[in-house]
């Protein structure tokens, strides 16, 4: 059993100074921990950007320095107050409020009015779930109603949520995905119909709540642990949808 991951492990993290395998150690924690996530992203960003001051050439005018340092300084600024609103939105996901809280704070911004471009993992759900569907109507392609989470962690690296007790399984299948591996287990899940979860490895280590994306013959909610992304795609309301979608974050923790 590995050692419990403590502060020291994530200062030495943001500063390099960890072996392979204790690295592995603090991302999976991180995995599982999206406030502590956010907030070493933060730490390894204000790292990053002091090694650029610290590195930019001696010889340059002393002007251009100046403007150098004044636009890092305000850099610095706009990221520190973005990744504190990142933090604040883990947290009230992880507490259930979410989505009550944006409409009780006065935000008043609609996804229609300023919906964010969802990730390219996205697009490769929407994929996977209308070659699940595709499936379905081949009489030549059997689904596949079991899977083992235990082994397909073992073998991918990606950790699937338990699913609802209710939750139908009709097919699991493993998938190729830009990044690598995915996995796309779709379920006749009640009032939502059929809907496809998709799990696959991420480009970067990154800490994004359940977000819902449109598309033209499908809607999905998208979320992000660490070095995993998942996106539950289906036809359903979109606020039971976001439900569902919230619920299986919270088997990740």
């Amino acid at each position: 059993m590995s050692d419990p991951v403590t502060e020291e492990d994530l200062l030495a993290y943001v500063d390099d100074q960890l072996d392979a395998a204790r690295r592995i150690e603090v991302e999976e924690h991180l995995a599982r921990d999206p406030e502590a996530a956010a907030r070493v992203m933060a730490d390894l960003k204000d790292r990053d950007a002091l090694r650029l001051l610290h590195s930019a050439s001696l010889s340059r005018p002393p002007e251009a320095m100046l403007g150098a340092a004044v636009q890092l300084e305000r850099a610095l600024a706009w990221q520190d107050l973005w990744q504190k609103l990142r933090r604040i939105a883990a947290v009230v996901t992880l507490i259930g409020f979410g989505w009550f809280a944006h409409g009780q704070v006065g935000l008043g911004i609609s996804h229609s009015e300023a919906s964010p471009k969802p990730p390219a993992f996205v697009e490769d759900a929407l994929h996977s779930h209308e070659t699940g569907l595709l499936r379905a109507r081949m009489v030549s392609q059997p689904e596949v109603e079991a899977y083992d989470p235990a082994e397909i962690l073992a073998a991918t690296g990606i950790r699937l949520p338990a699913l609802p007790d209710d939750w139908q399984i009709r097919d699991a299948q493993v998938f190729p995905s830009r990044y690598g591996h995915s996995i796309e287990i779709v379920v006749d899940a009640r009032d939502l119909g059929r809907v496809s979860l998709f799990a696959a490895q991420a480009p970067a280590f990154d800490v994004i709540p359940p977000t819902l994306a449109r598309f033209d013959t499908a809607k999905a909610v998208y979320w992000q642990t660490g070095p995993l992304a998942y996106a539950l795609t289906g036809t359903g309301s979109d606020k039971a949808l976001e439900r569902a979608a919230l619920r299986l974050s919270r088997k990740l923790q």
